[in-house]
């Protein structure tokens, strides 16, 4: 791939280290705002609707119905779209200059298909489609006569009001399509991305499986599922419960980090923390005056995530019950997290904990922790032969 195009791109995302939201996205927002008649509240009624919406967000509360209210639907815009936004354009960035395409190029069909599953006001929908602008812009992918139809899912009809006015008109749009609304289901495998976007801490455990359920059977096969909360402990908490759900169904392709749920893990506090991304974010000119303050003193001026996305692959994991610890001869297999497809009744590149903890695949080949346990990579058995007291895998058996 040319670095100069690369280059070109990034450069639409991120200037001298900072990511930022360029003048036209802060028009829709803007635009968005006023075209609902809303421009009448006050810095300080939205300020006190912002700091109401922090509490919720932190403390795991639900805020399905709160969003019925429109000064928090500006208060929302106003801040956390200015987060989550840059984000996203920045995982799926990232992914991209490594080499891999989550977006699919190469298609008989003409359109992309994707989901924005409890979609607020279309702020990773916008994300997704302005990052296929500027790589297209960037001649970095080339869609020819290619289009997204965007399908949504969205309780809050202020919201869904919001979704449609900033993504009509988009150019790289085809179709919006509001799932509330649309009673057909249009028959299996119709999404080629899934996309979730600070919604776990909104489900309750039921309605996690329900998501996922959906997920498994509306995702073309190789389709992925891109999921990003909020860098609050309760959310990162429920994205590993949830990845915990996902055995047997997809392959983690990227992370922001180890996402472990279990009580039982002893490194489970030292993972919550180090799953954080952090990235510098240029301050937007949309926040009010005491969010920009709060941005800067109290965030250091970053935008905070987690993230994972996954991709759809049928029968990819082996049942971590079924596999056996052999701890004869100085060595043992254990079970936990399986990568890659079982070939046979072994199973194969086992990462040494259960769920998703100190061992997720890409966080800890980033750190070359594999070259330094002897090139442990996707095709091997995870497994540990002598002595490691002292070694990498030391705190990594330490789960157990």
């Amino acid at each position: 791939m040319c670095m100069t195009r690369i280059e070109n791109l990034r450069r639409r995302i991120e200037e001298e280290g900072q990511l930022y939201i360029p003048g036209y996205v802060s028009e829709r927002v803007r635009n968005c705002i006023n075209d609902l008649g809303w421009a009448s509240y006050t810095d300080d009624c939205i300020n006190d609707a912002w700091r109401e919406l922090k509490r919720i967000y932190a403390g795991g509360g639900n805020t399905a119905t709160i969003y019925r209210k429109e000064r928090y639907v500006i208060a929302y815009l106003r801040y956390y779209f200015f987060l989550i936004y840059p984000a996203i354009k920045w995982i799926l960035f990232k992914i991209l200059e490594r080499g891999a395409e989550i977006i699919p190029r190469e298609r008989k069909r003409n359109e992309i298909n994707i989901l924005d599953y409890g979609a607020g006001p279309g702020t990773a929908s916008m994300a997704i489609c302005d990052f296929l602008k500027d790589a297209k812009e960037s001649s970095v992918y080339v869609y020819e006569n290619k289009a997204i139809k965007l399908h949504f899912d969205e309780l809050s009809g202020l919201f869904s009001k919001c979704y449609k006015n900033m993504l009509g008109g988009h150019e790289m749009v085809r179709e919006i399509i509001d799932n509330m609304r649309d009673e057909s289901d249009g028959g299996q495998n119709r999404y080629d991305i899934i996309v979730a976007s600070y919604v776990l801490n909104e489900l309750s455990d039921g309605m996690r499986e329900l998501f996922l359920d959906k997920a498994r059977r509306y995702l073309t096969d190789g389709g992925y599922l891109i999921i990003i909360e909020s860098a609050y402990a309760n959310a990162r908490r429920y994205m590993g419960d949830f990845l915990n759900l996902t055995r047997g169904s997809f392959k983690i392709i990227d992370a922001s980090g180890p996402l472990c749920s279990l009580q039982s893990c002893r490194l489970r506090d030292k993972c919550s923390k180090i799953s954080i991304k952090r990235k510098d974010l240029r301050i937007p000119d949309g926040m009010t005056e005491e969010m920009r303050r709060s941005f800067r003193e109290r965030n250091g001026g970053k935008t905070k995530w987690v993230h994972a996305i996954l991709r759809k692959e049928e029968n990819i994991f082996v049942d971590p019950s079924r596999v056996e610890e052999h701890r004869g001869s100085g060595s043992f297999t254990s079970s936990g997290w399986v990568i890659e497809r079982n070939l046979t009744e072994r199973a194969e590149n086992i990462t040494l904990c259960h769920g998703l903890g100190p061992c997720n695949l890409a966080f800890w080949r980033e750190r070359e922790v594999f070259e330094q346990v002897g090139g442990v990579s996707e095709g091997d058995i995870l497994w540990i032969e002598g002595d490691y007291s002292g070694s990498s895998f030391n705190d990594l058996h330490s789960v157990y």
